[in-house]
């Protein structure tokens, strides 16, 4: 296997990374975007309300979407399975 091959492996996979990650990354920012400016409107300057919406939100969003996450990843490594012999020559 040569380094272009290994090269293309490991940004297949990141890409798969960013893919399955940006919707619950995302529906983070925007619940602590939308905390911030709540607790800067009402000078409430606790931890524990900024961080128990986002563990609430990203705890759902995980429960959500983690069908999704599983059919994306399983067809992403029977792609790279089925694929894998041209890869090792």
């Amino acid at each position: 296997m040569g380094v272009d091959q290994v090269v293309l492996l490991a940004r297949l996979m990141l890409q798969e990374v960013v893919i399955l990650v940006a919707p619950i990354l995302l529906a983070a920012i925007l619940v602590s975007l939308a905390v911030n400016v709540l607790q800067v409107l009402t000078s409430l300057q606790d931890q524990t309300l900024s961080q128990v919406p986002r563990l609430l939100v990203t705890g759902g969003a995980l429960f959500l979407m983690m069908p999704w996450m599983w059919r994306h990843l399983a067809h992403y490594t029977v792609n790279l399975l089925t694929d894998f012999h041209s890869v090792l020559q």
